[in-house]
């Protein structure tokens, strides 16, 4: 039985473990040792934090006012990933939320190849809600109504880290025993000298694994190149837009995620490419295979490290403490952690394809780089889906998927990925039909979007910004 769990690491990781076990296992001894330096719990990806729409009901369900929580953290609203120059001159956007609808059983996507079938321009992202707000400005949480189209979409944050972390804190009502100074014989030594220890250690230190770090690692550098990261901040006056950016160049590729305040960066690039550059962090993506060893747990960083094109950091480690504590109370040396590891190691490789998917379907041509990604192998497990969707527009998924079906076409379609056919059921349905169901729902998003007020408005009414 597992009575006392000890967490090293005081970032946004720490304290998101540390708040998940005290509400879950009231009557188990959680405590906390601090690390020094920056937070990288979540990854050297820059000051702030992108999440994804299951980030706010984590934290009304672990007892976090979202509108606090926004206050501390500089934060703003997110409704999705505006992408530039990954598919050559050509900008798309991945949305929080649906695009289209289906009309009788046939999916959107496929309405929309066999208009293209027949000579009609179409662009997904003209039928999402999300992104039709996005590329207004404007903002408003959704409709708990499922009748209305405000329900069709769902939001992220953006979130200074320390104010994230800071307030996570706050409300574990916990603090630090101590700092860390060395980890040996499943004991962790305090600064002091002291010695602390615990039935199971949450390793949630960042690439560092200062307790992990012998258990192995997983490289990814085949598929992703980027092995150097440039964290910054620059201060920005006006209101930030509700998405975060990605923008490719000739190598590597520009993360900008918006505040109240300021943004947000990291640039991302492979030391092959470019020279190497002012305080870049070197970095290896990939990700530990057993991240549950012995008594030790890696988490966030610690456990798996992929560049953050979407904002999965977040969801990645909610996913790992859903898990844990599924699994929970057990013995280390029971089945659990093969059974964790299991999960873990599944859900990381389902999302090093969707990064890897980026790479693969880039429209970048005459650059090292980007040719060579677009012409290299790729896992078994992606190349399986390009297959399917290359041959009629089909996208499989597997066990451990963070991203729907939905998003994986987005990204696709985006990047310039048509299917050689069309579903056969898209050809039973007249031209007329098709045309207004089309213009049905754009005519609704166009009407729902109108009456959104600003994003800025928005932030006013939160009394985020005055």
């Amino acid at each position: 039985m597992i009575a006392r769990i000890g967490i090293v690491g005081t970032g946004v990781a720490g304290w998101m473990a540390a708040l998940a076990l005290t509400r879950a296992l009231p009557r188990t001894e959680v405590f906390i040792i601090a690390t020094e330096g920056p937070d990288h719990s979540l990854g050297p990806f820059g000051p702030a934090e992108a999440s994804l729409p299951d980030f706010p009901y984590w934290l009304a369900d672990h007892g976090v006012d979202e509108r606090e929580l926004l206050h501390a953290a500089h934060g703003s609203f997110s409704l999705g990933t505006a992408c530039s120059g990954w598919a050559g001159e050509v900008d798309w956007f991945l949305p929080f939320g649906t695009i289209g609808a289906p009309l009788a059983t046939t999916a959107f996507h496929q309405l929309a190849a066999r208009l293209r079938a027949i000579g009609q321009p179409v662009r997904l992202a003209d039928f999402s809600l999300a992104a039709i707000a996005a590329a207004s400005g404007r903002f408003v949480r959704p409709s708990e109504d499922p009748r209305s189209i405000l329900s069709s979409y769902g939001y992220g944050l953006h979130l200074d880290r320390a104010g994230l972390a800071e307030t996570l804190r706050a409300a574990t009502g916990l603090r630090p025993l101590g700092s860390f100074r060395a980890f040996a014989d499943d004991e962790v030594e305090l600064q002091d000298g002291s010695r602390l220890t615990a039935d199971l250690w949450l390793d949630c230190s960042g690439p560092a694994a200062l307790l992990a770090g012998d258990s192995g690692w997983e490289s990814w550098a085949e598929w992703l190149p980027c092995n150097r990261v440039v964290e910054n901040w620059n201060p920005a006056e006006g209101i930030p837009p509700p998405y975060c950016h990605a923008g490719a160049f000739e190598a590597g590729w520009q993360r900008t995620v918006p505040l109240v305040g300021g943004q947000s960066g990291a640039l991302f690039y492979s030391s092959a490419h470019l020279p190497e550059q002012p305080n870049a962090i070197p970095i290896v993506q990939g990700h530990r295979p057993r991240a549950w060893t012995g008594k030790v747990i890696a988490l966030g960083a610690a456990a798996a490290l992929v560049e953050p094109l979407h904002g999965w950091n977040l969801a990645f480690l909610q996913n790992a403490l859903a898990r844990l504590l599924a699994l929970l109370p057990a013995a280390p040396s029971g089945p659990e952690p093969a059974e964790y590891n299991r999960l873990t190691a599944e859900e990381a490789d389902r999302v090093r394809d969707f990064a890897i998917l980026h790479y693969k379907t880039n429209g970048r041509a005459g650059e090292p780089l980007w040719d060579h990604a677009r012409t290299a192998p790729v896992p078994e497990t992606l190349q399986h889906k390009l297959d399917l969707y290359a041959s009629r527009g089909r996208v499989p998924l597997y066990d451990g998927e963070l991203f729907e079906a939905e998003d994986w076409i987005a990204v696709l379609d985006g990047q310039g990925i048509r299917p050689r056919r069309h579903d056969a059921l898209a050809d039973a349905i007249p031209e007329e039909a098709l045309a207004q169901h089309f213009g049905r729902i754009r005519s609704l998003i166009l009407d729902a979007v109108r009456a959104m007020p600003h994003h800025g408005a928005t932030l006013r009414a939160e009394g985020l910004i005055a």
